[in-house]
This record gives structure tokens, sequence and C-alpha cells, in this order.
């Protein structure tokens, strides 16, 4: 007859062996790990020592004197800005690029600031809408976009970005309008097609919805 082979570990006391010398080791990993401790993370957080700066030697008599150092590095847009705080186009583009990396409210402040200088500057109403759509305040980004699209009626993105929000607060007419729109403008904006769709869905127009993603799909090459 063929014996079962017996477990690893005979009996209760075995076990308990072998689960002690796990705690064992586990206990002496935690002391030579490297993970920080609150007293390191404070000691990160201090500034670096100051660094003493010699005098700098007196150049001989006679010498020439040492040539200016070059600056270690260009303005950034920052700077320019804070040189002309009110530079409508510096402020623009500094808040796109901001929207572009996700920092949401502080391109919102620029295009507030820019709204307050021109308050029909279109690039900047769209630019607002948008962010706040991006952060999904769609009610606050419906007057901004629709704002946008009136001073800077040939500004497709207005159009488009104004059908989304209306699109998401349930104003399906406006949507279509606003998306038609877009597309008059951009005929192969293929985002524009598919929300036009979309819209044509709820609004129970399927035929003409399938269309427009068709439409969409031939936009994007697919």
């Amino acid at each position: 007859m063929i014996r079962k082979r017996e477990p690893r570990w005979q009996s209760a006391a075995e076990r308990a062996r072998v689960a002690a010398e796990l705690i064992e080791e586990a206990e002496s990993l935690t002391e030579t790990s490297t993970i920080a401790s609150p007293a390191d993370l404070l000691r990160a957080a201090l500034p670096p020592p100051v660094t003493a700066q010699l005098p700098q030697a007196q150049p001989a008599p006679g010498a020439l004197p040492p040539t200016p150092a070059l600056p270690s590095a260009e303005p950034t847009l920052d700077d320019a800005i804070a040189l002309d705080p009110d530079n409508v186009t510096l402020l623009v583009e500094r808040a796109e690029l901001l929207a572009g990396a996700g920092h949401y409210r502080a391109a919102q402040q620029d295009y507030e600031r820019v709204l307050r200088i021109n308050p029909t500057h279109g690039e900047a109403l769209t630019g607002f809408g948008i962010v706040l759509s991006r952060r999904g305040l769609w009610s606050d980004a419906v007057p901004q976009l629709r704002r946008a699209s009136e001073v800077d009626p040939g500004r497709a993105s207005a159009w488009y970005y104004l059908g989304e929000a209306l699109n998401h607060v349930d104003e399906l007419s406006g949507a279509l309008v606003a998306y038609e729109r877009a597309v008059e403008l951009e005929p192969r904006n293929a985002k524009a097609l598919y929300g036009l769709g979309i819209v044509l869905d709820r609004l129970n127009r399927p035929d003409a919805a399938t269309q427009m993603y068709r439409r969409s799909r031939e936009a994007t090459g697919r």
C-alpha cells in the first residue's frame, strides 16, 4: 500500500518554530532597512546649509578688469510677465501652457486677468471655458464659451467646446447647433462629428447619428 506523503511540518510545535524563525527574519530586515524614519524626514525638509562666500580677490595693479559673467539662464515666461504683467499675449501663452500641463486653477487665473483687461478676447474666453470644462464645471463653462462664439464666431474650437458643455448640462438643442457650427467651420473635425452623433442619438435620431459616427471615423482615417 502506498502511503500518503506526510505534510512538511509534522506537528504544531514544528509549525510554531518555523513561524518564529520567519518573525525573527522579518525583524532583522526591518532593523537594517533603508526606510526613512520621522527624524530623517524632518532633516530632509530643512533648508540647505548656508554656504560661506569668500571675498573676491582684488586684481593686480595694471591688470584688465574681469569679464562679466554671462547670465546662467534665459529669462522665463514668468520673468517676462513679471516685467509686463498686463501683456495679454504673454498671459494667454502661459495659461495655455499651464492648462496643457493640467494646472487648471493657475491657468484660470491668467485667463481671468486677460479678461479683466480685454473682456472680448475670444481666445481667452475659449481657453477659460475649456479650463472650466476640464474641472467639470460645465454650467460655469457655458457662458464663457457662448460669449467666445459670439465675439469670435469663426473660432471652431469655441463652438465645439460649447457643444460639449451644453451636452453635459442637457441643453441638447443648443448643443446640436454648436456642434453643427463647429462642423461647418471644420468639416473634418472628428470630435465635433462624434459629439454631433451623440446629441442626435439623445434626440432619438439614430439614422442621422449613425451618419455622423461614420463621418467621424472617416475623418480619423479609420
